[in-house]
């Protein structure tokens, strides 16, 4: 029986730890503050994306990349970069 836990508990690790890696992270943000500034600021990048180049998903995804820059946000896909953060006490 405890081999059979083994693989499950490893499992269940390595979702959570995937789980926590986001590609966006913000200074000034973070839990679920960081979550509902995201949708709000990707939207609005989103939308003036759209209405800049509204046939052109290259220049799209420069400009929204660009956008969420200037709003504060970094980009580490794949989790390259990404450290993790405790609140100051």
């Amino acid at each position: 029986m405890r081999k059979a836990t083994l693989p499950a508990v490893l499992i269940a690790a390595a979702v959570l730890l995937g789980g926590c890696s986001k590609p966006w992270t913000h200074p000034d943000y973070s839990g679920s503050l960081a979550d509902q500034k995201f949708k709000e600021d990707s939207l609005t990048c989103e939308v003036q994306a759209g209405e800049a180049f509204p046939l052109e998903k290259r220049e799209q995804n420069k400009q929204f990349l660009m956008c969420m820059s200037d709003l504060g946000w970094s980009y580490h896909p794949e989790g390259q970069g990404f450290t993790f953060r405790t609140k100051p006490r």
